[in-house]
């Protein structure tokens, strides 16, 4: 039961698992057969001996259970988020914003380029393995805290608040050629307007910007790849390395 309440974590905000469009039914099918091939394959100590335990204790280790693998699948969630969080930078400053809609796999509200991004970046996270590595990343943890002795020293907090700040990052490394190009473009349009103030600039404004952002936004493609790759790379490696790395208890001061 502890072993399923892990995995089950994951279904609640990592990338694909977390989509309302599979099926509650699959998801909870999935959990269990990701359980059960699991379990068998643990090594002795990887499940803690609770049959002592009470009903609130075994309640709370169920949380602390769920807990754990719902931050795993966050920290795996952050960078297709923060993809999406560029391409609706960009879509604000394009104009895009305007024409928003409806995403029911996130059930969130989006404008169209920060959707095309969200799910360019769901396709590299399968290509390059994110599923595989976040099962793998959860099942080594059961080494690293045994199942019914997770504590909050094992939560990974540092690993979080990491992977937001280097989201940020990535969200403005996808942005930045073609925010690049609208900053140059709103500061000559500026110019035009104030030397020839007859001319009705907002007629054509919004055609060059849009014409400009998406012509920046073709070019920098393989920008954009390199970045979410690298990125992608780089936090399925801390993932990894953190799940493997077993807690050390902590020491406490002599005297």
């Amino acid at each position: 039961m502890l072993v399923l309440l892990r995995i089950s974590g994951l279904f609640v905000f990592a990338p694909l698992l977390s989509s309302a469009s599979i099926p509650g039914k699959v998801r909870i099918l999935l959990a269990f057969a990701m359980a059960l091939c699991i379990y068998p394959v643990l090594p002795r100590g990887a499940v803690a001996d609770v049959g002592g335990m009470d009903v609130f204790s075994l309640a709370l280790c169920g949380v602390m259970e769920i807990l754990l693998g719902t931050l795993i699948g966050v920290v795996a969630m952050l960078p297709v988020l923060a993809v999406q969080l560029g391409g609706t930078l960009i879509g604000q400053q394009m104009g895009f914003g305007l024409a928003t809609v409806y995403n029911p796999a996130l059930e969130t509200e989006s404008e169209p380029l920060g959707e095309l991004l969200l799910y360019l970046a769901i396709t590299a996270f399968i290509a390059m393995g994110g599923l595989e590595m976040l099962f793998l990343s959860t099942a080594n943890t059961f080494v690293r805290s045994p199942a019914g002795a997770v504590t909050v020293q094992a939560m990974p907090a540092e690993l979080v608040v990491g992977a937001i700040g280097a989201g940020v990052e990535l969200a403005l490394r996808v942005s930045a050629p073609v925010l690049a190009i609208i900053l140059i473009e709103t500061i000559a349009t500026a110019f035009i307007m104030k030397t020839m103030p007859q001319l009705n600039i907002l007629s054509i404004g919004f055609a060059v910007k849009i014409s400009l952002g998406l012509l920046a936004l073709v070019l920098g493609l393989k920008a954009i790849d390199r970045a979410i790759s690298t990125h992608g790379e780089e936090v399925g490696r801390v993932l990894m390395r953190w799940s493997a790395t077993p807690v050390r208890p902590a020491v406490l001061p002599a005297g």
